[in-house]
């Protein structure tokens, strides 16, 4: 019996990767899909998303979230990822 997955991400290119091995793993039920800001804009993030699951030909929802951190200040993805 495959075991639910929520995935929340950014999907850049490396969460892109991940997505895919998640939609066709035969043990992984990808149940949803959340994209926050983080290394990309949370516009691109969501769209890197639903192109993904398109690819996969997999019918999981995609949910826009935050478009920045809920607390703190947020950092450019250069910051972060050099």
């Amino acid at each position: 019996m495959p075991r639910p997955f929520l995935i929340d991400t950014d999907t850049a290119s490396d969460d892109a990767v991940a997505l895919i091995m998640a939609l066709r793993a035969p043990d992984v039920r990808v149940v949803a899909i959340t994209t926050v800001a983080g290394n990309v804009e949370v516009d691109q993030a969501t769209r890197n998303a639903l192109y993904t699951v398109e690819l996969c030909d997999a019918e999981v929802p995609v949910f826009r979230g935050a478009a920045k951190p809920l607390t703190r200040t947020p950092l450019g993805s250069m910051v972060l990822t050099g």
